[in-house]
């Protein structure tokens, strides 16, 4: 088994996802892009993928406590944006060595970097986390559809 399957396999069996997208920076904000668009963006493509977000009080009681975390971090530069975007499936782990000892740790990760003009910021990141949630979704489907 190699490292993808393994990091596929940590999808196996999850009920359904809390989303957590970063706030961004003030200048991002000022150019369009939204950490709330953000947020409804990733949550309607997860659940018409048949994935269910979970509210915040059922997530607490969902073994593992697995969230969907986005990070966006975007800094301005005349009239370019130098990015960079990471998609994080976190849940609760322990150690086998010491199974007390327990913490949220990213699973399954996807990130990149780049740059983009300040105009098609929000279209670059909406473009770059929604081809991460389809890899997401595909490796979320590989173990959890027969």
């Amino acid at each position: 088994m190699n490292l993808t399957d393994i990091t596929r396999e940590t999808l196996r069996g999850l009920a359904g996802v809390l989303v957590v997208v970063e706030e961004l920076k003030e200048e991002a904000r000022a150019d369009g892009l939204s950490a709330g668009a953000l947020q409804d963006f990733v949550e309607l493509k997860l659940v018409r993928s048949g994935l269910r977000v979970l509210p915040h009080d059922d997530w607490r009681r969902t073994p593992g406590r697995p969230w969907l975390y986005v990070s966006v971090n975007a800094m301005k530069i005349v009239s370019t944006y130098f990015f960079s975007i990471d998609v994080q499936l976190k849940q609760d782990i322990s150690l086998v060595r010491q199974p007390d000892i327990a913490s949220s740790c990213a699973t399954w990760e996807l990130g990149s970097i780049g740059f983009v003009t300040a105009e098609h910021l929000c279209t670059k990141i909406q473009d770059s986390v929604d081809a991460y949630l389809d890899l997401f979704l595909k490796d979320y489907r590989a173990v959890n559809e027969q």
